[in-house]
């Protein structure tokens, strides 16, 4: 083995293991509204799920708690009622006010704090339009607001990806990449998680880790695996009849209850509609595991390319093969069917087809 790479192997054991081991201390205090009789501390595992580490009792609209954390752990504070603040342990203190809105804390969380707020206008707006859809008069106005939507989603994932590129020095970046992985192929994961970074051993890298795994099934270069599928006729076909035989094939995964999926369409329509007079092809292979659902699926999203399914469900073999784990989710495959480009939504497919085709 190579002696650069041995020493850089350490050197990346050594500050997993730092890291691993190392504690900071939490000191935070503050102020809250009046009828808030307590104050707790959790930890945050992944985007959901809460854990309690600590609670302070409020006496005179007043809280204090300190105790120690691994450090640059992701942990929040608050209660119902309170807006619960999401914060680094990095051994600063911590002032809130939760009566007034203020919070005086590290350069690092100040920084933090900043980027979340600027997510957060993404996600009000994605909650407004989604309850706007839900609302609309016709399917023409749904469709508009779906597009809206989907454009929002794109903008705040170009965020994630800039924060991730301004933050590869501190832990920030691990925050914004569960989000922005599952947007990512292979070859720009690779270098978000790079071992050198300074966030690469943070316990919130695990998914992204995952997803970077799942990836190198259908990582480009590749080339395709075969698979045989029903369509909706009842016959069966297999992949190879359109993929390695001249053609740019789009094998598009989705589902009738795929909401995502339903804003994506009409993206890989227009596309397909574009450029299929120019060598490009899409199979539409959905994860249904129920042939009337699936078949309601066609004629709602009104799909005019050729449609395939295992009906296998989350059981399908395809899915495994290509380790799609979640849906919309495609594979591009060249005229000699080897995978060239994989997950590309919205902007990305066209500015891919326009590369290929050299029309822009």
């Amino acid at each position: 083995m190579n002696k650069q790479i041995i020493i850089t192997a350490l050197l990346a054991l050594v500050t997993m293991t730092g890291q691993a081991q190392e504690e900071r201390e939490y000191i935070i205090s503050g102020v809250v509204p009046d009828g808030i009789e307590k104050v707790y501390l959790y930890k945050t595992e992944g985007l959901r799920d809460r854990m309690l580490l600590d609670s302070a009792t409020v006496a005179d609209g007043r809280f204090a708690m300190k105790g120690n954390q691994p450090a640059y752990e992701l942990v929040g504070v608050g209660n119902k009622g309170l807006h619960s603040i999401t914060f680094f342990v990095d051994g600063e203190p911590m002032t809130i006010d939760f009566a007034n809105d203020m919070l005086t804390t590290s350069p690092l969380n100040e920084k933090f704090q900043h980027y979340l707020e600027e997510d957060k206008v993404f996600t009000d707006n994605f909650y407004r339009l989604f309850m706007a859809s839900k609302k609309a008069a016709s399917e023409t106005e749904k469709h508009e607001i779906e597009q809206q939507i989907a454009a929002n989603n794109e903008a705040m994932i170009e965020q994630a990806r800039r924060i991730i590129r301004e933050n590869r020095d501190n832990v920030i970046a691990a925050y914004f990449l569960q989000s922005a992985s599952g947007f990512m192929d292979y070859e720009e994961l690779s270098a978000a998680i790079d071992s050198t970074t300074y966030y690469f051993s943070h316990p919130l890298m695990n998914e992204s880790k995952q997803r970077l795994q799942v990836l190198q099934l259908r990582q480009v270069g590749k080339p395709y695996t075969d698979a045989t599928l029903e369509a909706p006729d009842g016959q069966s076909h297999q992949l190879s009849e359109w993929c390695g035989q001249g053609k740019y094939v789009l094998i598009d995964f989705w589902a009738s209850w795929c909401r995502p999926c339903r804003m994506e369409m009409p993206n890989v329509i227009q596309n397909y509609e574009r450029f299929r007079d120019r060598g490009f092809e899409v199979l539409a292979v959905s994860i249904d595991d129920k042939k009337n659902a699936w078949l309601r699926g066609i004629k709602d999203f009104g799909t005019p390319f050729v449609q395939l399914s295992e009906l296998k469900g989350r059981n399908s073999e395809l899915t495994a093969i290509y380790g799609i784990t979640t849906i919309p989710a495609n594979l591009l495959v060249n005229p000699q069917g080897k995978i060239v480009a994989a997950d590309l939504r919205g902007k990305a497919l066209t500015k891919k087809l326009e590369e290929i085709f050299n029309d822009k």
